[in-house]
């Protein structure tokens, strides 16, 4: 179902409830009312024909006046004589309700005084007192029954109760018939003002099936309704990491190209010079430094591949409480060999538990990265020191190669940048730090060791 038929089918559906309790309280509230009302009268008729009925039999005449009663009384066939169509409407000759209407006046010795032309000469009601219910003739009826004063006369006045539902149908007809009547109006003004509140979304699905496969600009959330915003915003935060994916891919694709293109053609060559040379020490030269070259594509491969495999988004579902001293003791043990093959020192200071969340893989990359530069720019009997500071959570690298002058700082962290003195390295492996550290809300400051080279210091929040 579409949100607008969702929409308008539930709006429709709660107004349809709602109209039909509140139709189901009126009517509720217009039988206790009519029934009060048709009550009271019923006690004013009852009083009234006690004080008439008393003050004929007193002055005698009571029998003229049971006759006037039933001479006077409305029939039937004398109602539709008149020009009224309908016997339920009023007619000049009285209304047809009146045929639903019945008194009695009784004796203390229980005879009948006088009735009314409807009224059986047998009681109303068995209750000699207040109001009753009594069915007649199959017809539930409405009695009160009332005492003069010296208990010698007994009134009972009774009304037909489909006069009072009648009059309670009518009213309820009347409530009724206007709201189905509007319902379909309703429904066709909610029709056009919830499609007319769903244009926003029409405009942004428009905006983004009618855009180019390379178009990735942020959708114009100025106008969009507050319900909308956080969906186009949602949007827009998608086609930026889409962009930055995109950019990152192109980078890499540039970045393989730009360094690769060297090592493989110093690789071409030198498996040329293997080839054409004549002597066995030229050949063993060439191919020494084709394995060379061959270690050297391996590592800008790895470190490529590793920058490419930097996702914060869903590298944090994987983050784990780590143990930065024990990570970096793993680290610098695996790099043992290489710094032994250089004579370098590599000590790795006392500590106790550093821990941090982050990314158990990506943190290794992280110290693998700082301390394979640290031996690679240390001279041969050098010297790379691991170093801790657990109250800030600080782990620090030093060598004691040429450093890196203050204004070099930032360059260091630029995507192949070697300075001047490295020829062996392919200038990743700090913006991977970098990145890694960005990563995990780390600082990296550099700074002079105290051996004269560089020392880095990477200070995790």
């Amino acid at each position: 179902m579409s949100l607008r038929k969702y929409l308008l089918v539930s709006i429709m559906l709660i107004l349809s409830c709602v109209g039909g309790l509140a139709i189901w309280s009126s009517y509720r509230a217009s039988v206790h009312e009519v029934n009060e009302l048709f009550d009271a009268q019923l006690s004013r008729s009852a009083r009234l024909m006690l004080g008439l009925a008393v003050a004929e039999i007193r002055d005698g005449h009571v029998d003229d006046m049971q006759a006037m009663i039933l001479q006077n009384k409305l029939r039937l066939d004398t109602l539709r004589k008149g020009d009224k169509e309908d016997a339920h409407e009023t007619s000049e000759l009285g209304h047809y309700y009146e045929l639903k209407l019945a008194f009695q006046v009784w004796d203390k010795h229980g005879n009948l005084v006088m009735h009314s032309g409807l009224a059986k000469f047998e009681p109303l009601t068995q209750h000699e007192h207040g109001y009753s219910d009594s069915v007649i003739e199959g017809s539930p009826w409405r009695v009160f029954s009332l005492w003069s004063y010296d208990r010698e006369y007994l009134v009972m006045t009774a009304e037909r109760y489909d006069v009072r539902m009648e009059l309670v149908d009518k009213i309820i007809q009347r409530l009724l018939f206007p709201f189905l009547l509007l319902l379909p109006l309703l429904a066709w003004l909610l029709w056009l003002i919830v499609g007319r509140g769903l244009l926003p979304i029409n405009r942004v699905a428009d905006d983004v099936r009618n855009r180019d496969l390379h178009n990735l600009a942020s959708i114009n959330d100025e106008n969009v309704p507050s319900e909308i915003k956080p969906l186009v915003q949602a949007i827009n935060r998608l086609f930026e990491r889409v962009s930055e994916s995109f950019e990152k891919e192109k980078r890499f694709t540039s970045d393989a190209a730009h360094e690769l293109r060297t090592p493989l053609a110093a690789l071409k060559t030198h498996a040329q010079l293997a080839r054409s040379s004549r002597n066995e020490p030229d050949r063993q030269h060439a191919l020494m430094q084709l394995e060379a070259g061959v270690d050297r594509a391996s590592h800008i491969v790895e470190q490529l591949l590793t920058l490419a495999r930097i996702h914060p988004d869903k590298m944090r579902e994987k983050w784990q409480q780590l143990d930065l001293h024990a990570l970096a003791v793993d680290v610098a043990a695996e790099l043992a060999p290489q710094a032994a093959a250089k004579n370098i020192d590599l000590a790795v200071d006392e500590a106790g538990e550093i821990a941090v969340s982050g990314h158990a893989v990506m943190l290794r990359v992280l110290f693998r990265n700082l301390l394979d530069n640290a031996i690679r720019y240390s001279p041969q009997d050098g010297q790379v020191v691991v170093s801790f500071d657990c109250g800030a959570r600080c782990v620090s690298i030093s060598d004691s190669g040429s450093g890196v002058d203050e204004a070099d700082h930032e360059k260091v962290f630029e995507r192949f940048y070697r300075g001047e003195v490295s020829e062996s390295g392919c200038g990743i492996g700090l913006s991977i730090v970098r990145q890694i550290a960005d990563m995990h809300g780390a600082q990296i400051r550099l700074s002079r060791s105290v051996s004269g080279g560089l020392k880095i210091s990477v200070i995790f929040s």
